[in-house]
């Protein structure tokens, strides 16, 4: 049976429009993503008394951290140098990569955080507590509550962003955990005003709430947990974390 002219055309057009809706859901161009990694003014500037518990106040010599592989819009980014993030940005962020991914909203990002090295000091009541330690452990963030929307021709961020207050919790599980020194402060046994990581090996963890990580007994072992937990994207955008080192 002979298809007539009109229905022809009719298919024609049908076929013609479909091509090009696929080609134009298929290429939405591309735009550039600028990672970058940020300690907030709790590093920037440091924690007054206010935001603490205690009264105690801490500010950092240097904080600095190694990011390893970052994944963003499909595409991965290497391992980047050490940074130290104490250093002023005014809210900015510092810098580490830029990639090119395809136009969109992207939701599934990940990175790892292979380690950490901070100093500083804390002072209450004229009364000063040095430290200075270091964390090889590497840290997997993934599933990242964080949607990366990027414009053809345009550029847009994705910000890794350090909690260094977390340090100084005093619970691994509480919704609103309290942030203090005071018991950091009194692991300096022999009171040089030094808190060292052997110090803190020593001193058990006292009324700190570990919840269900019954492997945590002393303070060295605490803040290796909380270390885990550093990692967040965009501010508050948090992420599953997995230790790959001890």
């Amino acid at each position: 049976m002979n298809t007539p002219p009109n229905t022809r055309r009719l298919w024609a057009l049908l076929l013609l429009s479909m091509s090009l809706w696929a080609c134009g859901d298929e290429d939405n161009g591309q735009g550039e993503v600028v990672v970058t990694v940020y300690g907030e003014d709790f590093i920037e500037s440091g924690l007054n008394a206010d935001d603490m518990a205690d009264g105690w106040s801490v500010t950092f010599d240097r904080f600095v951290v190694t990011v390893g592989e970052v994944s963003v819009g499909g595409a991965s980014i290497p391992a980047q140098a050490p940074i130290d993030i104490s250093v002023q940005t005014d809210g900015a962020g510092h810098p580490i990569a830029s990639v090119q991914v395809p136009a969109g909203a992207h939701t599934s990002s990940n990175f790892v955080i292979t380690r950490v090295e901070l100093s500083g000091a804390a002072t209450k009541d004229g009364v000063t507590k040095a430290f200075d330690w270091t964390f090889d452990q590497e840290v997997r963030y993934s599933a990242c509550e964080t949607t990366t929307t990027v414009t053809d021709g345009q550029s847009a961020t994705f910000q890794i962003t350090v909690h260094a207050d977390h340090f100084f919790y005093d619970s691994l599980v509480a919704e609103e955990p309290q942030v203090v020194f005071q018991a950091l402060a009194d692991a300096d046994a022999d009171n040089d005003g030094q808190i060292t990581r052997e110090e803190l090996e020593n001193t058990d963890i006292g009324r700190y709430d570990p919840g269900s990580a019954g492997d945590v007994n002393d303070l060295w072992g605490w803040l290796t947990a909380q270390n885990q937990t550093l990692g967040h994207v965009d501010g508050e955008g948090h992420c599953d974390f997995q230790a790959l080192t001890n």
